[in-house]
């Protein structure tokens, strides 16, 4: 390896950084999750809160918790529980959905737009 391979490999490192940085600051800070159910909002929480709450899904009770800014549904009746598999979630692009019950949860930011819409 020579000296100007060296010196081309440091360069693209540091512009790969250095375009990595906009795209980082852009993300709209999470600040409240919509909780849907056959396409009607049922819920729209703070995540600044903590709780733990409920909705009425189809196959039953969707328990839903909020912690640190982050949301994840805790139980739901489901035949493979993926939703309550998928974690917590603080990511505005990032939706739970629990197709079972029909119930999906948005992260919006706080000017209240979002990045991804699931219908």
């Amino acid at each position: 390896m020579t000296k100007w391979d060296k010196i081309l490999i440091v360069c693209l490192m540091a512009a790969s950084v250095l375009l990595i940085v906009p795209i980082l600051q852009g993300q709209p800070v999470p600040s409240q999750a919509v909780v849907s159910v056959r396409n009607e909002e049922k819920l729209r929480l703070n995540l600044a809160q903590n709780g733990s709450y409920s909705v009425k899904g189809t196959l039953g009770p969707v328990n839903i918790e909020v912690q640190d800014g982050s949301v994840r549904v805790t139980q739901e009746n489901s035949p493979h529980h993926y939703c309550s598999r998928q974690g917590w979630v603080n990511s505005t692009a990032v939706p739970i959905v629990c197709l079972p019950n029909e119930t999906v949860i948005r992260i919006q930011g706080e000017s209240g737009s979002e990045d991804t819409v699931i219908q």
